[in-house]
């Protein structure tokens, strides 16, 4: 069908260069994330001493969705300013080297997004703006210095979904959902890593290096668990609930194997991998609600995911694949 070119004002190309800044359907992955962590806190009464499980119902989910959404603000912000002069030359149709949004302004979001996080993170308790600062500071080293050496960068990716995740309840002992978005996020960096063929390439050593980096931290994170209660799962939950989330690793993994089938390019097989990935994180968080008998919030997380993609489809066609003007199909 043919496409015609709309006009598009200015504020309209701010907003939608805002949107493309900041990778909005990475965020969504963010909020069914760090919302897991919440529902889990507030459903076991072992965290009674925490300061977000007295809070309302309402002022937490919005609270911590307002953090992953500052989180991925200033990351993408972050990513996109540090990289300005690479894109220019590689990446021309990105917001900043297309002219869609001024570095300053660029600047200013990164900023702001943060400012507005960890503001959000201060109605949570101390300890979450503690762990916002730490997720900022880890982002900010991926950005400087980890992205350079891949058997870091990428390592450092599931460190940054970990540490966001724990935004909400440093207490938590159930890890085995936070390892699960590490692994997930590690797995699809290495992808994408891949699928862009990035420079330097992943070495052996660099792969060795990966392995080393996961399992050293995958231990961090049992220790605390098993150190706890001695298990790797909670008080009540039975190992057969384990396929509930290991049903929702399969259904990632036919849902990208079709997609990148039908990719034409190994940079649009990258880009599905970002964009499925981040949306998957949804389905993981209400695997495990279904596991743990939280079938309520489990379906409310199944609508928040369909919604979602919905919204990531409608962002996806203001935005434009390839970085021009909004246009539409007659």
């Amino acid at each position: 069908m043919p496409r015609y070119d709309v006009h598009v004002s200015l504020p309209s190309r701010q907003m939608i260069a805002a949107l493309k800044l900041t990778r909005f359907s990475v965020a969504i992955g963010a909020i069914a994330d760090i919302w897991l962590v919440l529902v889990i806190t507030k459903h076991d009464s072992s965290y009674v001493g925490t300061d977000i499980y007295l809070l309302p119902w309402w002022s937490s989910l919005l609270a911590t969705a307002v953090v992953a959404v500052g989180i991925c603000g200033f990351a993408a912000a972050l990513n996109d300013t540090v990289d300005a002069r690479h894109d220019s030359t590689f990446h021309p149709n990105k917001p900043i080297p297309s002219g869609w949004i001024p570095i300053a302004q660029a600047v200013v979001l990164m900023v702001s997004s943060l400012l507005i996080a960890l503001l959000a993170a201060s109605f949570l308790g101390a300890w979450p703006v503690r762990m916002g600062l730490l997720t900022a500071a880890a982002i900010l080293f991926y950005n400087v210095v980890g992205k350079h050496i891949p058997a870091v960068g990428l390592v450092a990716v599931g460190l940054i979904y970990a540490s966001h995740m724990l935004i909400a309840n440093i207490e938590l002992t159930f890890t085995l959902p936070i390892w699960m978005v590490m692994t997930h996020a590690m797995a699809c960096a290495i992808a994408i890593y891949h699928l862009e063929d990035k420079r330097p390439r992943l070495s052996i050593r660099g792969w060795v290096g990966v392995f080393l980096g996961w399992l050293f931290w995958s231990m961090v994170l049992f220790s605390e668990s098993l150190a706890t209660t001695g298990t790797l799962l909670p008080q009540g939950m039975a190992v057969s609930g384990l396929l509930w989330p290991l049903a929702a690793v399969a259904g990632f993994a036919l849902l990208i194997r079709w997609k990148l089938s039908r990719a034409r390019t190994s940079h649009l097989a990258a880009e599905k991998i970002r964009r499925y990935g981040a949306l998957w994180e949804c389905f993981y968080a209400s695997a495990w609600m279904m596991a743990l008998h939280l079938y309520v919030p489990a379906m409310l997380m199944l609508g928040f995911a369909v919604l979602s993609a919905i919204v990531v489809m409608l962002v996806k066609e203001a935005t434009g694949a390839t970085g021009r003007a909004i246009s539409w199909r007659v």
